[in-house]
């Protein structure tokens, strides 16, 4: 047993280093959301409300996002021991990352109880092993990425409700209804993946659960996070979410409904044509039935795992979000795991990975790594099975082909590591800064220590939602900020947004620099002439032009 504790502390090690190195510094900067989730974090720290001023929300609006709350409350102890700052920011996923690497072990652990010991110990120190290591997951332990939060918790409820089950212990299992509730309030997949997996731990361990008071208890525990997540779940904001993110094509379907409805009781169709016409049903059709399908399938697509990935910010420069070897391991482990390892208790694998692309396959921008990061578990355990089935294999046919086969991988595991590393450690600030919004904070500081000279900056809201980035690195004060009137909206464009002497919205230069007041004007090259001379310009890593500070009005 010391011999299994020094690996796994020294896999939990390697977890820690690679999602603190340089936690952040890169990626080089904070994207929008992420200086949201800081700010927020931060006023809550200080006031208890939010920057649009609600009491202790359980959704957090944000431009024209509305976001679950667990990675914001998990922000507040790091900023009040560290202040506000990148790493703060980033610091709750970095911790939930290494978190789910300690407990995808101890998962194996119960999901396989009915196999041998020394088996189940082997495919734990590989599943930590893959997981630590893996590339998609370290792309979201490295940023405020609330579907980091999820994997971590839904990891745990599931070892939670399997380890209660097996020690006939109340108090675990019914944490498990306590964790399987908060993973409501995590991301938005885990909303709906979440409880198709509870539903499927119940129907698939029945004959295990414990007395029906106990589950009456733990049903009750759950009950009362879903009818916290009720309103959420059925407010305007959510459907305003749904209707601009969801690829079914709602408006035009229902609204080419309606339109037939009417054109047909002109005709002499009457009620009839409300209730087999009922626009409520119309995106219910073939085109839809395709989209869905095609946008679900998508999701295990080998070009978007191993070859090009997502969105840039979802992973590193010319890089898959897995590693290529792992396409081998993985289909020799849902190969083995399909014919010889699957039953029925650790059938809950295979149904957390199919369900997890389901809330994706209904919206825009597939596939979408982020909206199905809560499936990496899954996929890193049936890797690392891939791996634990051949060297079970060459371990019975010859010693020495095992010690070849194991200096192979290890080869193999640290060019693989090494290429992805330099991608994401060089490249990602050479060629994606931008990407990152890199230059936000230093424009914010260059005019922090300007303002005073100035009757008003404006900064334009072509730098990029810029309101979370000037309160974020200013570290303006919420409860003055609040006073004044916190931000007025969540809209993208919205330009009634100030405090002290800011403003945030669009401006024409020409129009603006003759003015009686002394301007200081934040800006992208769109905002100004070609021939403008600047007081800054803030180039982006790869030496483009990013932002230009200006000045306009008497200052000139």
């Amino acid at each position: 047993m010391k011999g299994v504790r020094f690996l796994l502390i020294s896999i939990v090690l390697l977890g820690i280093f690679l999602r603190f190195y340089q936690l952040g510094i890169t990626p080089p900067g904070l994207e929008w959301d992420e200086v949201a989730i800081g700010y927020d974090a931060y006023s809550i720290l200080k006031t208890g409300r939010d920057q649009f001023g609600k009491f202790l929300p359980l959704t957090f609006r944000s431009l024209d996002d509305f976001k679950p709350p667990l990675y914001v409350y998990s922000a507040v102890p790091g900023i009040m021991l560290f202040g506000l700052n990148e790493f703060t920011a980033r610091l709750p996923s970095a911790l939930y990352g290494v978190g789910a690497v300690i407990l995808v072990y101890f998962l194996i652990q119960e999901v396989f109880w009915d196999k041998p010991p020394k088996d189940r110990i082997l495919l734990g120190l590989l599943s930590a092993l893959f997981l630590a290591i893996s590339p998609w997951h370290l792309q979201f332990s490295r940023a405020a990425f609330e579907t980091n939060l999820s994997v971590t918790v839904t990891i745990l409820a599931v070892f939670l409700f399997f380890r209660g089950i097996r020690l006939n212990n109340t108090k675990l299992f019914l944490s498990s209804a306590l964790v399987f509730g908060i993973a409501l309030f995590s991301y938005h997949s885990a909303r709906i993946v979440t409880p198709i997996v509870l539903v499927s731990l119940l129907i698939l361990l029945k004959n295990s659960l414990p007395q029906k008071k106990i589950i009456a208890f733990f049903l009750g525990i759950y009950a009362i996070f879903f009818i916290l997540f009720i309103p959420i779940a059925t407010s305007k904001d959510a459907q305003i979410r749904f209707i601009v993110t969801n690829a079914l094509n709602i408006n035009y379907y229902q609204d080419q409904a309606a339109t037939t409805i009417y054109e047909d009781k002109q005709r002499g169709a009457g009620i009839v044509a409300d209730i087999f016409l009922n626009r409520r049903f119309a995106i219910f059709n073939w085109d839809n039935v395709l989209t869905v399908t095609k946008n679900y399938f998508i999701h295990f697509s080998p070009e978007y795992l191993f070859v090009k990935g997502d969105a840039p910010l979802h992973h590193a420069p010319d890089f898959g979000i897995m590693y290529f070897f792992d396409s081998v391991f993985l289909v020799v482990g849902l190969i083995f795991y399909l014919l010889k390892y699957r039953n029925r208790q650790n059938l809950i694998l295979l149904i957390w990975l199919l369900a997890s692309p389901i809330p994706a396959a209904v919206t825009i921008q597939v596939p979408h790594s982020v909206r199905t990061e809560i499936m990496i578990p899954t996929i890193q355990i049936f890797s690392a099975m891939g791996l634990f089935v051949l060297y079970k294999f060459l371990r019975n046919e010859s010693k020495w082909l095992t010690k070849f086969f194991v200096l192979i991988f290890c080869g193999i595991l640290y060019f693989g590591m090494g290429t992805y590393l330099y991608h994401y450690y060089f490249y990602t600030n050479w060629k994606i800064s931008d990407k990152w919004l890199y230059g936000r904070k230093e424009a914010v500081k260059y005019t922090e220590a300007l303002k005073s000279h100035y009757d008003k900056v404006i900064v334009s809201l072509s730098v990029d939602m810029p309101l979370n980035f000037w309160l974020f690195y200013s570290k303006y004060s919420p409860s003055i900020y609040l006073a004044e009137g916190g931000t007025r909206s969540g809209g993208y464009a919205d330009e009634t947004n100030h405090f002290d002497k800011y403003e945030f919205k669009n401006f024409n230069y020409d129009l603006i620099k003759s003015s009686s007041e002394r301007i200081l004007l934040v800006g992208t090259q769109k905002d100004f002439p070609t021939d403008i001379k600047t007081l800054k310009t803030i180039n982006y890593l790869d030496g483009t032009p990013g932002i230009l500070i200006v000045e306009a009005g008497a200052m000139r």
